[in-house]
């Protein structure tokens, strides 16, 4: 379900973070994808004002702490693949490898994150606890007019321009240890997109 060969270009600034290009080739991506159930059946997950950051998505958890929810069971053999092959040593050596998060006795959280039109992530830097997070993009056509960006940002300042930016779609991911400048967030998704924003999105803790 993973190549853990995949192209990674790694980076050190403003944090340890990654982009992997096809670290689930073309085919999985079309399984995971036809295998969720419909976006109106996901939890919607809004959060306008306080806490850590605000935002707006639907959302299918499937791990919990490393313990598997109700949801895994409405959706497709592709995915209870995808939870073991992240689940496994290899997996959590890779990421060691790659962004220095000892997570090799992590508990995960695994789950789908779905953007429509207007959705967001506002910039923050993930919760103390938490050691990497890995984001997943199951949509094949994306461009930078659709929105929905990762952004990785040098603080949490929206009028800081971004430091880089990830299209969300095309078989990349991105992966970064948590710090307390590992700042990034989700640029809204644009009315016009042709599709909604899907990723999964692995929780390293």
């Amino acid at each position: 379900m993973i190549n853990l060969r995949a192209t990674v270009e790694n980076h050190q600034d403003p944090y340890r973070w990654a982009l992997i290009r096809d670290l689930i080739p073309v085919a999985g991506r079309t399984r995971l994808r036809a295998e969720l159930p419909p976006v109106q059946r996901l939890a919607r997950s809004v959060r306008a004002r306080g806490g850590d950051k605000t935002y707006g998505m639907y959302v299918l958890p499937l791990l919990d702490r490393g313990r598997p929810t109700p949801a895994l069971d409405t959706v497709g053999p592709a995915w209870r693949d995808l939870v073991a092959a992240v689940e496994n040593a290899s997996y959590r050596a890779w990421v060691h490898s790659v962004v220095g998060a000892d997570v090799g006795h992590s508990p995960l959280d695994i789950g789908v994150f779905v953007f429509g039109p207007g959705d967001w992530v506002s910039a923050h830097t993930d919760k103390p606890g938490k050691r990497a997070t890995h984001v997943v993009y199951l949509n094949e056509s994306w461009g930078r007019r659709d929105g929905g960006e990762f952004e990785v940002r040098t603080d949490g300042d929206p009028r800081t321009l971004p430091h880089a930016v990830i299209v969300p779609g095309g078989g990349r991911s991105a992966l970064f240890a948590r710090s307390d400048n590992s700042w990034h967030a989700v640029a809204p998704v644009s009315r016009d997109a042709p599709d909604c924003r899907y990723t999964i999105q692995v929780e390293m803790w």
